[in-house]
Order: structure tokens, then C-alpha cells, then sequence
């Protein structure tokens, strides 16, 4: 099963892609996220009515209220002008973990050098943490937590725990561990109803995918902020953890299911501009319908492009905070994307099941059939990837299955096309060998036949003219002509073996010795010659019966020299035709008999006929009439005769050039399939001239 062509290479191949996706290092994973990505980019979900309201500190806003940090007295204006829109929640992604320096009892306490009654004077005005305090009050508030990457010595100021419950085995093990939380001032923590941790962090590389909706600090789990923003909007009382023996499952807030992955990251749909953005500068001013707010998830934040942190998306840059809406807006609208742990498993079922389809299932003998097999299946597989991110929001990957498919298919096509150009090379190697055994043979069979003309050179009245034109491939065509009966009278013959090739060839050479020896022995007894020549030739056909068994069409003649008369024998062979100038083109009469060897035992009948002076008498195998030009159109006894009657009547030599002459015009380029074999035998008028020597002129 491992002999095939490329077989065992695809199978390493196969293996080195499983084992690199197991391990699922960058290189393997970042195309994956890559196509995932564009995917986002091409299906980014509609920009609809969000419930989502983002409020920036912008560049407006700084230019005209001053620098950040303002005063916290400024920060509470902006949060009372919020809070009368009346929003479900006010999530405020900003860290008030020191006090306020431009509060008056700060600035008393670090202005050193201030008069000592105007020092007084601000020390005993109000501090502003009180008043941005009553103002978080007046709206259901969260606040940021900010994770740190060094140890904190001091126990973090949670005033506020979030209220989580955990359903089935410890979340905390599958949690990130936060080294230190920075946290805003107690007094300001205490008028919040909620803080999470405010945590973006990009993948290897760069580009932020996932956002962490809990984490664990110090034996204690932390909702992430986007999470208590929805939380707090929702009016739920507390956050429910599911885990299973594979990590995190999903975390609930009510009748919400938020999908996440083992380490409790949810993957937001990011969207062009899924949240309506406001300045504020304007809400500070009244530029603003603070309806615009009514039972709306509202987040503000800092974007100063001098102070906002940037962050690559899937669709671009985006503030820390719009990636919180993002998440806020695709948890709301149940548009998070998901890719459940087992989706692991199924891929690798995917890339197994591709390699072994390209190497076991595709017929690499039609390579043009499989490569269109290879091609539908990775389509599908890139179809299936697309429908599941479309339809379903699901991240399965097929792009790694069809790469597999196609690097499998490729070393499995290399390896046959190598295998098909090993196997042409050893068939043209066999073919040139036996191409040279055909040649041999073709040069041996055209040996045997007579092939100097004139046949007798001393006797000007027989002209006598043969002509072969062998086909590629060695057949069994034959001549032979000689004296018998004291010179008196020419015995002809030409015949035809079946079948082509060494049995033929073989046949041939039998069949023209057998009957040459008739002939001496019987002389002018046809009947004898032929009922030995078939006995014979039938003995050899049985020989000859492991290679298909062979025949012999023939036929053959004697002309008495002197008269004209001719005796003849046809066992199956074409009738021969008389041409004459004076009583046109006429075919011989025969009765004649089946082929030499088909039917051991049969009497041939003798016919008849006379040649008158100046006639040729013309005899032809199949091979003529049987030609076939470029459209499969046969040459056929009617386009001989035409042939034949356009022809003046001339010496026997020149009358088979001019039909050989037409055969070639009419096979073109086609190959010839047969043996073209043609004899003329014109009877010359004058006196028979016999040698004193009366004895047979062998050719």
C-alpha cells in the first residue's frame, strides 16, 4: 500500500503538518489569525443603534478646559451633565489613584512659600474628591483597575468586591494572575457601584484579538471592566463562572451566555464604528440632548492623542477604551465571535482526513480528474471556514486542512509524473528494442522476396514487375514468380497472412517455401500445389495457435507463355483485375475457396482464363484496397478501377507506380496500417523464346 508513487513522502508530509499544528507555534498560528482577520474585515458586522455611547476627552476638549489631569471638580461637572441623560451605566476608564493636586488643600499642602492667611484660606475650602464623589453618585457608576506588571507590596484598595460565583471546578486555576492592581481613591471607589480590571492586551503579534473578561489577584477573581460595565447595566447581582475540566466555558450574567475561551477571553466582532462617540467639550457646554443618553451603556475616557494608548485591531487602530466598547457593544448584541476548545480536535481531524483523501483516494493515473478533485475539496474546505465565520461567527480553520490537501496532492502528483517519466522511459527504451526487432525482421521478410526486375533477363517476352510497400509494423505480404514445365509456362503467386507481427513474419516465410517446393514438385497441377500448400500451412497455423493462430489468403497462377492461357487457384484473395486497351478493365472469374490453413482437407477448384497480347493482368492484397486516409475513408476496389481506366496500358513497372503513386496522394499523412503489395504480369506478343538448356529459371 506504501509502493505507490509518492505515497510514503505524503505521508511525512501529512505528519510534519500535524505535528506543527499541535505544537501551533507562530509561524503556523499567524496565518491562521491572519485570515481570520480579514475575515472580520470582510464581515465586519453592520453600524446600527448601538447601546453603547462613548464619551472622549479629546483633543477639543483639552484645548479648551486644559491639560489632563483636570481638576476633579471639572470631572464631576462632566459626570453630573451625564448622569441627567439618565444612562443605564457610566463605566469611566480612567484611575483616580492619587489626590487631586489642583484641589485647594492640596495645593496649600505642596505650594510651599504661600502666605500663611491665604494658605489657611485653602486649606479650609472643600477638597474636590468629596464632590466627584456625589457626582459618581448620581449615576450607576463602574471604575477602572489598573493591572501592573510588578509585585505590589500593599494590599489593593477593593472596597467593592466583585460578586462572582464560580460553577463547576476552580476558575482561578485558568485565570491570569495579576501581579498588582492600581485602584482608585477609596473615598471614590466607595460611590461606585462596581471596578474591573481594564486590561487590552495584543497577541504575539501585536494586533489585539481577544480581550480577558476575569482575572485573579491574590486568591480574589476580577471581572474585567467591560464586564461590571455590563454587569452594572443589566442590574445583575452577581457574575457566574462556568468551568469544566478544560477551562473556562462561558461566564453568565443572568439570562446572558458570554462565550469565552479557556482562559476566559471573549473575542469581540469588531465593527467599523459600532458606538456613538461624543466630545467633551460638548456635553460640558450643552452642545448635547442629554435624552441622547436615556438607558444607554455610556463610557468615558481619555483621548488626547497625546495621552490615549493606541491599540492594533483587526481593523485598525483603536483606543484602549473603544476596544472596551467594542467588547461592550458584541456582548450585548450576542455578536461575539467563538472558537470552543474542541475546535482543536476537529481541525486535526480536518488535516488528517485532507492528506489521506489526496493520498489514498485521488487517481493520480487522470491527473487533470484529480487535481479537479483536489481543487473542489479545498474550496470546500475554504467555504466551510467562510460559512462558519459568516453564518455562525464560529473561528474554524480550513485554510490549514487545504494547504495540507494541496502540499499532500502536489508531492503525490510529483511523485507519479516521476514514476509515469521513469516508466515512459523504460516503455521508449522496450519500444526502441523491439522498433530494431521490427526492423530486422521487416529487412529478413523483404529478403526473402524476389526483388530484382526485370525477373528474367533473357527472356524480353514475360514482363513481370512486384512491388511492397511494408508497413511499420513487420505483416506477412508476399510474392514469388518462377518457370515451370520446361520454361514453357510462369508459375505467379502473391498472398497475405493474417494478423501482423513475428507470427506473420513467420507464416509468411513458411507459406512461400511450401508452396515454391509444390510448385516444382507438382508443376501445372494447381490442385495438388494448393491442397499441400493448405495442409501444410494449417499444421503451421496450429504451431502458431499460442500467438492467436495465422492464415494465409492466396492466390496463384500458371501462364502458358506460348498461348496465353492461364490456370488459377484463389483461397480466399482478391480477384485480380486484366486491363486491356482495347476491351477496357475486367475482374477474373473465380470460384475459389477459404483461406490456406482455415479448413484442412478442402479440394480447391482450378479456374480458367486467357490473356490476349498487349494485356496486363494485375493482383493486389487488402492492403491496397484497405487503405484509409486521415478521415478513416477507405481506398476501395472503385477508386482502383478509376485508377486503373485513366491509365494507358504499359509496362507492368509502370503501371504499379502509378497506383502506388495514387495510394500515397490518397493516405496523406496517415499512417499506413498494411502492407501494400501490387504484382503486374503483362503478356508481351511475339514468339516464346525458350534457352537450350531446358531447365527452371529460379529468380
Amino acid at each position: 500500500m506504501l509502493r505507490a508513487p509518492g505515497r510514503l513522502a505524503a505521508l511525512g508530509v501529512v505528519a510534519i503538518a500535524l505535528t506543527l499544528r499541535v505544537i501551533d507555534f507562530g509561524i503556523v498560528e499567524e496565518p491562521r489569525l491572519r485570515i481570520f482577520d480579514f475575515l472580520e474585515w470582510l464581515w465586519s458586522p453592520p453600524t446600527a443603534l448601538s447601546p453603547v455611547v462613548v464619551v472622549e476627552i479629546d483633543e477639543a476638549s483639552l484645548e479648551r478646559y486644559g491639560q489632563w489631569p483636570w481638576q476633579r471638580g471639572k470631572v464631576a461637572d462632566l459626570v453630573r451633565r451625564i448622569a441627567q441623560g439618565g444612562p443605564l451605566v457610566l463605566g469611566i476608564d480612567i484611575v483616580f489613584a492619587e489626590p487631586d493636586r489642583l484641589s485647594p488643600p492640596e495645593i496649600a499642602r505642596e505650594l510651599i512659600g504661600l502666605p500663611r492667611a491665604l494658605a489657611e484660606q485653602l486649606a479650609g475650602l472643600p477638597a474636590s474628591e468629596p464632590d466627584l464623589a456625589d457626582a459618581l453618585r448620581t449615576a450607576p457608576t463602574v471604575l477602572a483597575l489598573a493591572p501592573g506588571r510588578e509585585n505590589e507590596a500593599a494590599a489593593p484598595r477593593l472596597l467593592h468586591p466583585a460578586p462572582i460565583r464560580q460553577a463547576g471546578s476552580e476558575a482561578s486555576a485558568f485565570l491570569r494572575e495579576h501581579k498588582s492592581l492600581l485602584a482608585s481613591l477609596p473615598e471614590l471607589g466607595a460611590a461606585a457601584q462596581g471596578a474591573g480590571a481594564s486590561v487590552v492586551e495584543p497577541d504575539d503579534d501585536g494586533i489585539v484579538r481577544r480581550v480577558t473578561l476575569a482575572g485573579s489577584f491574590r486568591g480574589t477573581i476580577i471581572p474585567a471592566f467591560a464586564l461590571e460595565v455590563v454587569r452594572v447595566g443589566r442590574a445583575e447581582r452577581s457574575v457566574v463562572i462556568d468551568t469544566g475540566p478544560h477551562g473556562i466555558k462561558n461566564i453568565r450574567l443572568g439570562g446572558l451566555t458570554i462565550p469565552t475561551d479557556k482562559n476566559s477571553r471573549a473575542i469581540p466582532h469588531f465593527a467599523p464604528s459600532p458606538a456613538q462617540h461624543l466630545s467633551a467639550a460638548d456635553v460640558l457646554d450643552g452642545r448635547f440632548n442629554p435624552a441622547d443618553l436615556k438607558s444607554k451603556f455610556v463610557l468615558l475616557g481619555v483621548a488626547g492623542l497625546a495621552i490615549g494608548d493606541q491599540r492594533q485591531t483587526p481593523l485598525g487602530l483603536l483606543r484602549g477604551f473603544d476596544v472596551n466598547a467594542q467588547l461592550v457593544t458584541s456582548i450585548l448584541g450576542g455578536g461575539l465571535l467563538q472558537r470552543p476548545w474542541y475546535f482543536d480536535w476537529i481541525e486535526f481531524a480536518m488535516i488528517l482526513a485532507a492528506g489521506l483523501i489526496a493520498i489514498w483516494l485521488l487517481r493520480y493515473d487522470r491527473p487533470v480528474r484529480a487535481a479537479a478533485f483536489a481543487v473542489a475539496i479545498v474550496a470546500g474546505l475554504m467555504c466551510l471556514e467562510m460559512a462558519s465565520f459568516r453564518f455562525a461567527g464560529l473561528l474554524l480553520d480550513g485554510s490549514y486542512a487545504a494547504a495540507t490537501m494541496l502540499a499532500a496532492f502536489g508531492v503525490m502528483l510529483i511523485g507519479t509524473l516521476r514514476a509515469a517519466e521513469a516508466e515512459l522511459g523504460r516503455e521508449r527504451a522496450a519500444k526502441q528494442r523491439y522498433e530494431g526487432e521490427l526492423a530486422a525482421a521487416q529487412a529478413i521478410q523483404m529478403g526473402l522476396l524476389p526483388r530484382r526486375f526485370p525477373a528474367f533477363r533473357n527472356r524480353p517476352e514475360i514482363d513481370l514487375y512486384a512491388r511492397i510497400e511494408p508497413a511499420r509494423i513487420v505483416g506477412g505480404d508476399l510474392y514469388d514468380y518462377l518457370l515451370i514445365d520446361g520454361e514453357r509456362r510462369l508459375f505467379f503467386l502473391i498472398a497475405d497472412v493474417s494478423g501482423n507481427g513475428a507470427p506473420a513474419a513467420l507464416l509468411m516465410a513458411s507459406t512461400k517455401e511450401v508452396i515454391r517446393e509444390a510448385a516444382l514438385k507438382f508443376g501445372v497441377a494447381l490442385d495438388d500445389i494448393f491442397d499441400e500448400a493448405n495442409r501444410k500451412t494449417a499444421s503451421a497455423s496450429d504451431d502458431l495457435r499460442s500467438e492467436g493462430g495465422v492464415f494465409v489468403t492466396a492466390f496463384a497462377g500458371i501462364l502458358d507463355l506460348a498461348s496465353g492461357n492461364i490456370v488459377y487457384v484463389n483461397a480466399g484473395h482478391e480477384a485480380p483485375l486484366i486491363i486491356s486497351g482495347r476491351n477496357g478493365l475486367r475482374q477474373l472469374v473465380t470460384e475459389g475457396g477459404p483461406p490456406l490453413g482455415a479448413i484442412e482437407g478442402f479440394s480447391y477448384p482450378v479456374d480458367q482464363d486467357r490473356i490476349e497480347p498487349g494485356e496486363v493482368l494485375l493482383l493486389y492484397t487488402d492492403g491496397v484496397t484497405e487503405a484509409e486516409d486521415a478521415d478513416h475513408r477507405l481506398y476501395g476496389v472503385k477508386r482502383l478501377e478509376r485508377t486503373l481506366a485513366g491509365l494507358p496500358v504499359a509496362e507492368a513497372q509502370r503501371l504499379v507506380a502509378a497506383v502506388i503513386d495514387d495510394l500515397r496522394r490518397f493516405i496523406g499523412e496517415a499512417e499506413q496500417a498494411d502492407d501494400i503489395t501490387l504484382m503486374a504480369l503483362r503478356r508481351v506478343a511475339g514468339p516464346v523464346r525458350l534457352p537450350r538448356r531446358q531447365r527452371a529459371i529460379l529468380p
